[in-house]
């Protein structure tokens, strides 16, 4: 084995056998970048903050898209049944309307019920780090969105 001053000794696990010293490694230098300023970026209120991560949701908050998810689920639920009940129906109908016609109020028959889990998925995307916009937008949604066949063509009530 070398010592500090470069020679080799024998080593005293086996005779005959000489360890050498480990080669220096230079410690890596790290790139000097030069730091974007904050009008550079855009964000005066940001630039104390370099390391600054997306809130969290609350508790609250997840409960409350869980809750509103499962709404939405079942208000998607009754939009379908309601439209396969009127399959017939809205077939008679679309035959009525022309080629073009009866193809795009297929379409829009079909694809209406997906409306309540298109709202849900949108409002997530697009208020999910404001809760407040978010609250607003989910409740929007159930209101917009409540399926009202249900109400008013089974005999129900308000």
């Amino acid at each position: 084995m070398r010592t500090g001053s470069g020679e080799e000794r024998e080593s005293a696990l086996q005779s005959g056998w000489t360890v050498e010293a480990a080669p220096s490694i230079p410690e890596p230098v790290e790139p000097v970048i030069p730091a974007a300023t904050a009008s550079e970026r855009g964000d005066a209120d940001d630039a104390s903050e370099p390391d600054a991560r997306p809130k969290q949701m609350s508790n609250l908050t997840v409960v409350l898209l869980g809750l509103s998810g499962g709404l939405f689920m079942l208000y998607a639920w009754v939009w379908m049944s309601w439209a396969q009940y009127y399959a017939d129906v809205n077939a008679a109908v679309a035959a009525g309307s022309g080629s073009m016609g009866g193809v795009l109020q297929q379409i829009v028959f079909w694809i209406a019920p997906l409306a309540p889990v298109f709202w849900f998925i949108s409002a997530l995307v697009l208020a999910r780090t404001q809760t407040r916009k978010l609250v607003l937008a989910l409740v929007i949604g159930l209101v917009v969105t409540f399926p009202l066949p249900m109400v008013f063509l089974s005999g129900a009530a308000l």
